[in-house]
């Protein structure tokens, strides 16, 4: 009788590793990169700057002038003084096909801190334009999505704090 309910449960869960591996490659580009998109913001809610680097691809630029790396840098000197905090995002548009796309994304950031928390929340808070995010396909698998540029139009002509200008 365990032996039944042994082989029972390991069925089902065969059955279930099997529907979860079909279900990832059965998601359609847009899906990958929304899914990507807010992977990326949970690595960035949680301040894990190596996986914030891996959804960035090495060639990343934007129209400030910033790499990969110091994008990255600007991101965790901005965010450095939070002890919490939450992105909420509400996609405003999402095109994807087989290797590129593009997520439009008004942005709201909550959380806690010290120093210019407050200051680097009401920024974001203020900006009306939405944040556009361009990925690549970098890979033949589902996950391998990457940013390859975030833009703002209300960026554009905006003077950086003298902390994020480049060296």
């Amino acid at each position: 009788m365990k032996r039944k309910i042994l082989v029972g449960v390991a069925v089902l869960l065969a059955v279930w590793a099997l529907w979860q591996l079909v279900s990832i490659f059965m998601r359609s580009p847009q899906q990958q990169v929304l899914d990507a998109q807010q992977e990326f913001f949970d690595a960035v809610e949680q301040r894990d700057w190596d996986e914030v680097k891996e959804w960035m691809t090495a060639d990343y630029g934007d129209e400030l002038g910033q790499d990969r790396e110091r994008a990255i840098a600007n991101a965790r000197e901005a965010l450095k003084p939070f002890f919490t905090l939450e992105i909420e995002d509400e996609v405003t548009r999402s095109l994807a096909v087989k290797d590129l796309g593009e997520v439009n994304v008004k942005m709201h950031l909550k959380g806690t801190g010290a120093g210019y928390t407050q200051l680097v929340i009401d920024q974001v808070n203020n900006l009306k334009e939405p944040w556009i995010f361009h990925w690549h396909k970098k890979g033949r698998w589902p996950w391998d999505w990457k940013i390859v540029q975030i833009h703002n139009a209300q960026l554009m002509g905006m003077r950086l704090p003298q902390m994020m200008q480049n060296p």
